[in-house]
């Protein structure tokens, strides 16, 4: 079955964890699935040997109050300790991270038209791309906060550019290195492959009578690299994505010249913007459509993902070197506005919302989020 697909590992028991995520904002409970999807017409350029192109995905979406209720479904660890230990060190925390609950439920039933008084339509589509050596695990804590607000959040790990990637069977997939030598060409390169993966993720999502979803009409964001990706995906002629946001990352690849007139925000880290990130002013100048950026007080490039949650549940079990790559901003405060913001923006985008409650988010609401300006 491609939906409903359990992973023992991640069930917690009695005594193995050690802290919880923040508990979730929004209306809804949230359940969560995790599955290997293969795209049999593509042989993966990153794999040392011809095969398939193999992909893990996670699902974030509202959940059946009463299937919560009925205690029949367990809550999901962060991640498994065989990924923990896989990682680098300061992604898996030492291992802590295997130790934190999160708010999601193993394989929960979505919800019901007849539960959700609030949407008509279908639960819209978001997917997510992670940064480069990096893991969709560690966007977990933002993803199932979307996914309480409404939203349906698919996250795909990147094989070989992901910083390692567990698949059902066991195996783990290390990164594999980049070549710094042509570091741009390189980082191209490996967008063009991730625009493949999104896009076969979509469209087998899109045909599966297991996935109670729309694909119609699908938001993308990422952070890093995975801000380029979803950049680039936009500026294809794909018409289900309709508008993306991009966490601090560099622009790279064919979409650095030719943008699009679809919407698009950015939130930038502290001290990054389109006076001191070469590839953005060109880019932005190609944007013909909505167009936002933010700017996101006490941040570094690294902030934008679970990272500061990790730091502050874990205390002295995380890294201290790692955590002067974050900045200042407390993990859950940074979670709140980067939730409210996507939020805000998805809303717009995606169900007709307007664009002056983005707007107003940065105009007093969070004190911490500027927009840049320019002389």
């Amino acid at each position: 079955m491609l939906f409903y697909t359990t992973w023992s590992f991640l069930a917690v028991t009695s005594g193995s964890l050690c802290t919880q995520l923040p508990k979730l904002a929004g209306q809804y409970p949230v359940g969560t699935v995790s599955f290997e999807l293969n795209d049999e017409s593509r042989i993966d350029p990153l794999a040392p040997t011809p095969q398939p192109r193999a992909l893990m995905v996670s699902i974030f979406y509202p959940t059946s109050k009463f299937a919560v209720h009925s205690g029949n479904y367990p809550l999901s660890r962060y991640m498994s300790s065989q990924t923990a230990a896989a990682l680098p060190q300061y992604l898996g925390t030492s291992g802590d991270a295997a130790r934190v609950l999160t708010g999601s439920y193993i394989d929960s039933p979505p919800i019901t038209n007849s539960e959700d008084e609030d949407d008509d339509s279908g639960s819209p589509v978001l997917i997510f791309s992670h940064g480069l050596n990096s893991s969709r695990l560690l966007h977990t804590a933002h993803l199932e906060q979307l996914a309480s607000r409404g939203w349906t959040v698919v996250a795909v790990d990147h094989t070989y550019d992901a910083a390692a990637v567990e698949f059902p069977d066991g195996r783990v997939v290390p990164w594999r290195p980049t070549n710094l030598d042509d570091f741009p060409n390189e980082l191209a390169g490996l967008i063009a492959v991730r625009v493949a993966d999104i896009e076969f993720v979509a469209q087998a999502l899109g045909n599966s009578s297991e996935v109670p979803f729309r694909l119609d009409r699908v938001g993308i964001f990422g952070h890093s690299l995975g801000g380029a990706t979803a950049a680039q995906v936009l500026a294809n002629s794909d018409p289900r994505f309709v508008c993306g946001a991009n966490f601090d990352g560099g622009i790279f690849g064919p979409v650095a010249k030719a943008g699009f007139d679809k919407p698009f925000v950015q939130m930038e880290a502290a001290g990054h913007n389109r006076s001191t990130e070469p590839s953005w002013p060109e880019f932005w100048d190609h944007l013909g459509g909505f167009r936002r950026e933010f700017t996101v007080k006490g941040t570094l490039h690294s902030a934008f993902s679970d990272l500061p949650v990790l730091r502050d549940l874990l205390g002295d079990a995380f890294p201290s070197a790692e955590k002067e790559q974050l900045g200042s901003m407390a993990g859950e405060r940074l979670l709140e506005i980067d939730t409210a913001f996507m939020h805000a923006f998805f809303t717009f985008c995606l169900k007709d919302g307007s664009s002056s409650d983005l707007d107003r988010l940065a105009q007093g609401m969070f004190p911490e989020v500027t927009i840049p300006q320019y002389t």
